[in-house]
């Protein structure tokens, strides 16, 4: 080889290491800008107010005033959003007595929205004072001084929480067709239940136990007029 021919290699292989200290010069100048531009990025989602907590949204509240909730829950303002922790927000709201159900989600940029659902009234219990009003798992949530419009009455001695417990077993187990003719409930007893009917009808239940076949029997013989409809023992029930 001649002189001139190792010069040009010479040449060829440093110009080859230039090149490769300027990749890896490039390679460690943009592996450092990415790790500057996700500093900033978890900054701003973790540890700033640009996208922290400046409105809460309260949606279902009718029973329960939307502030109450917003009270309830708890989430302070300014908090980095991400940060928020949903299931114990969650578990605030849930125990409003009125709360069924309640789902919290984030929505960016800076709102924590807040779903309720909320219990049904099933049935008014009568006391000293006015009608603790109960949904149809027997749960107290509100109280009235009036049974609300299309809610049934129910008498249970001071307030007995088994028998409201037995009272919502029952509801649930009737048919809506049945259910609408329902006017009164009332229990003494674990095993006196009573339904009350329109024109002096009864229906003598007995105990909250088998109310889904009792509910069946009683659905059969209501395709006859009759006073008195006694499911209490369902496999042999009686009319008069």
């Amino acid at each position: 080889m001649t002189v001139t021919g190792v010069s040009d290699a010479t040449e060829r292989l440093d110009l080859r290491r230039r090149r490769g200290r300027r990749r890896r010069v490039l390679l460690i100048a943009i592996a450092a800008a990415v790790v500057v531009v996700l500093g900033v990025l978890a900054w701003l989602v973790f540890g700033s107010s640009v996208l922290g907590v400046k409105d809460v949204e309260v949606q279902g509240a009718k029973l329960v005033a939307a502030a109450e909730v917003e009270r309830v829950a708890d989430v302070p303002a300014g908090q980095p959003l991400a940060r928020v922790d949903l299931d114990a927000v969650a578990t605030r709201v849930s125990g409003l007595p009125a709360v069924a159900r309640v789902s919290v989600a984030r929505q960016w940029p800076n709102t924590i929205r807040i779903t309720l659902t909320e219990r049904t009234p099933a049935f008014a219990i009568e006391t000293p004072g006015g009608y603790w009003i109960a949904d149809d798992q027997g749960i107290i949530f509100d109280s009235a001084a009036q049974p609300p419009r299309g809610v049934l009455a129910a008498r249970v001695p001071s307030g007995d929480a088994r028998l409201i417990r037995d009272l919502g077993t029952v509801l649930r187990s009737l048919p809506s067709e049945v259910r609408g003719k329902i006017r009164t409930l009332s229990a003494e007893t674990p095993d006196s239940i009573t339904l009350e009917l329109p024109g002096g009808v009864t229906v003598i239940w007995g105990s909250a136990e088998q109310s889904e076949l009792k509910a069946q029997v009683l659905s059969v013989l209501m395709a006859q007029q009759h006073r008195v409809y006694d499911v209490s023992a369902p496999s042999n029930p009686v009319t008069r």
